[in-house]
């Protein structure tokens, strides 16, 4: 008899767990057409909990902005997948490259990846947003490789987790950072 209730607890508690996450019924993004980031505008209607999105863009100048929306089909915490690719269209090789997302609501990263190049790694990020006080603010930093050059890639990942709301906005700001002989001044 103990067994059959631990086996019922535990098909309740899989019932549950599996009910009680947001599908996201619809994602779209575009950049803010300020031409330091550029892509084609891109949407997806889906119905799933865990929604991947890849991204493609040129970065022509700092910062760049991407601007994600998402639509929910309840407040509770549906995932999103986000896979960048990024070339670099700037007259400067990068050697650093920080992304900073921000939210209304409180959100956390993981799965925080860098593909290209193979050279380069995730310095630090913020697994969980912090409060600025007018919105919720995480950062990744990607570095340690060789320069990516004019004409070169970023190919950048992360898992975004949030809830509160069924219509989200996420911005995505991109600052590639100058390899240090281009900031000295030669006068």
């Amino acid at each position: 008899m103990k067994k059959q209730s631990a086996v019922l607890v535990v098909l309740a508690v899989l019932f549950f767990c599996s009910t009680s996450r947001a599908n996201i019924t619809n994602v779209c993004y575009d950049s803010d057409h300020d031409g330091a980031f550029v892509c084609t505008p891109w949407s997806l209607s889906t119905n799933a909990n865990v929604v991947p999105v890849d991204i493609y863009g040129d970065q022509h100048s700092a910062p760049g902005h991407l601007i994600l929306n998402v639509l929910t089909d309840s407040p509770d915490d549906p995932t999103l997948n986000v896979n960048n690719s990024i070339d670099n269209e700037t007259d400067f090789a990068w050697t650093e490259f920080t992304v900073n997302l921000t939210m209304a609501v409180p959100f956390s990263l993981t799965n925080v990846t860098v593909g290209l190049p193979l050279d380069w790694h995730v310095i630090s990020y913020d697994p969980a947003a912090i409060n600025t006080t007018s919105n919720f603010l995480a950062t990744v930093v990607y570095d340690t490789g060789g320069p990516i050059p004019n004409g070169g890639t970023i190919d950048f990942g992360y898992s975004v987790h949030f809830s509160g709301s069924p219509a989200y906005t996420i911005t995505q700001e991109m600052i590639p950072v100058p390899e240090p002989a281009r900031l000295v001044s030669w006068g």
